[in-house]
């Protein structure tokens, strides 16, 4: 291997890494594994923002070896920086590919939300109006496009703020489906109040439902479907426009939203070079081709990236958006967001403590202890279904007859925590394929940055790792975070300055961090320096 020294001299602002660096690299390696090295040597995070440019300051695309590049042994180089928004890009939900048409995307028939084959050129706004029902709540968003398009696909934004409708998920409905479509009202409101009065009756109407809506199905198909019905009724009698409605309002699977938050990632960081409407100054495109996506939400989870290696069946997704045809990795674990793994391993626990009624926790807080029924604990398909591997048989249920309710005593103890996570959660003794991420699931090499969304974020963000100047933190940083909110006890953490949804959820944040740690490093493969390619971002 033919090793090439390069000169880079960091054109960085005052408060960036400065200096002039020196570099024994293959002359292989891409311009983005020169930009990794640099970081490492530099001793900071590597950033989307980065380039790398010419003598002559011509930035050099990342995905070209230096050779491709024109960069030779002795070649000087500058370290510069692009602008791109990457703390909070920007409040597009990951269903907004919903709002402005359905065509089929591959073979997997996803339906777009923000782009469109449009027929006809309309100098006119138009509007859609989506709703993003996730395992915890429910969003609405409007979005805007006109009639101008990019290699036949519309560009559209998101118009006005996001409305949340009254309650929790849909599925926390199933006692009282009647009631599911009544809680969109409120936000029905505010999309009439938002869209002109005389695009209303033109304005298509969506709402696709996620990994709450799809565990509901498999253990209570009767209040899933009489939830949708309901839902159905109060969109019909709304004044937008609701064709095909087993389409329009539907279940949609894993890999479409997977696919989504990709789709979401790339469009916020401008990764397809388009401009928004109503947006007059150009936005920077980002310097990497595209960015991956990793979802953590309350029932389940996602990873997402561009790929070009040849991929097993189920496992790849082709897309066509802005004149580009994009391969995909998808995959989507069900019964792995954090509601479903907290009751996962609350049954766990149970199930190793057959004959106690008063249980220790290791990752709840010392001081803190919380009573639980059977139903409480055994009611999720994840737990007692076919949902995963892990699940519990009827038998194991059936097993347990010492009480009806169960007091679990928080430990306060990391260790004992991420242990039990990892034996009940994660099986890495086989792979069928080259190679795998965890229970036989295959997963490509990971390349490029991420974006690490919902509670990759809202954890990141808990634990003061995210600031306003940078989402990227070393991985050493997060596992002494990690550490240190798991020997909270129960009193400590109650004297933290937090937000209301925070609060509901302070005692389970040492279980959620060391869920992210299994799920990133020793789970998808984020090692050490592949870690600060993960950019924590509010979306």
């Amino acid at each position: 291997m033919q090793l090439i020294e390069v000169t880079i001299q960091s054109i960085l602002a005052a408060n960036e890494p400065q200096g002039r660096y020196h570099l024994h690299v293959p002359a292989e390696a891409t311009v983005e594994q020169v930009l990794v090295q640099l970081c490492q040597e530099a001793g900071t995070s590597l950033r989307p923002d980065y380039c790398l440019r010419s003598g002559g300051h011509d930035i050099l695309r990342q995905s070209d070896t230096l050779v491709q590049s024109g960069v030779h042994d002795g070649a000087f180089l500058h370290w510069a920086s692009e602008y791109v928004q990457m703390k909070r890009p920007c409040h597009y939900n990951t269903l907004w590919i919903l709002a402005l048409g359905s065509f089929l995307i591959g073979t997997v028939g996803i339906v777009a939300v923000c782009i469109i084959r449009l027929r006809h050129v309309s100098p006119e706004y138009d509007y859609a109006v989506v709703f993003d029902a996730g395992s915890t709540h429910t969003g609405m968003f409007v979005y805007q496009w006109e009639g101008s398009k990019l290699n036949g696909t519309a560009v559209a934004t998101q118009y006005g703020s996001r409305c949340t409708a009254e309650g929790d998920g849909l599925a926390d409905f199933a006692e009282n489906p009647q009631e599911a479509g009544k809680s969109l009202t409120v936000c029905v409101d505010a999309a009439k109040s938002a869209i002109p009065n005389s695009k209303h009756a033109s304005t298509p109407v969506y709402l696709g439902a996620t990994a709450g809506m799809r565990l509901l199905k498999k253990s209570n198909i009767t209040a899933c479907e009489a939830i949708l019905d309901s839902v159905r009724t109060t969109l019909s009698q709304s004044p937008f426009k609701l064709t095909n409605v087993n389409q329009s309002v539907r279940i949609i699977s894993g890999s479409e939203e997977g696919a989504f938050s990709w789709i979401t990632s790339n469009y916020a960081t401008n990764a397809f070079r388009v401009q928004r409407p109503g947006i007059s100054q150009p936005l920077a495109n980002t310097i990497v081709p595209t960015i991956g996506a990793l979802d953590l939400g309350g029932a389940s989870t996602q990873i997402t990236f561009h790929s070009t290696v040849q991929m097993p069946q189920g496992y790849s997704l082709e897309t066509h958006l802005f004149g580009h045809n994009y391969t995909l990795y998808t995959h989507s674990y069900l019964c792995y967001g954090v509601k479903e793994v907290t009751t996962r391993i609350f049954a766990s626990l149970l199930l190793e403590h057959t004959n106690q009624t008063v249980i220790q926790h290791p990752c709840l807080p010392g001081g803190y202890n919380v009573t639980m029924s059977q139903l409480e604990i055994f009611a999720s398909p994840c737990v007692t279904g076919d949902v995963t591997n892990f699940g519990y048989t009827p038998d194991d249920v059936l097993a347990i007859t010492a009480a009806t309710n169960y007091t679990f005593v928080g430990a306060s103890n990391k260790s004992q925590c991420a242990s039990l996570l990892d034996r009940t959660l994660f099986n890495r003794s086989s792979c069928p394929y080259a190679s795998c991420s965890f229970n036989g699931v295959y997963q490509p090499q990971l390349s490029g940055l991420f974006y690490a969304f919902s509670s990759f974020f809202y954890v990141s963000d808990f634990l003061n790792l995210s600031s306003s100047n940078s989402s990227y933190f070393k991985y050493q940083d997060f596992l002494t975070a990690t550490d240190n909110i798991c020997n909270y006890s129960w009193s400590q953490l109650q004297q933290i300055p937090v937000t209301p949804q925070e609060k509901g959820n302070l005692m389970f944040y040492c279980l959620q961090a060391n869920l992210i740690n299994l799920l990133l490093h020793d789970g998808y493969h984020f090692n050490d320096s592949l870690w600060i390619q993960i950019n924590f971002v509010e979306q």
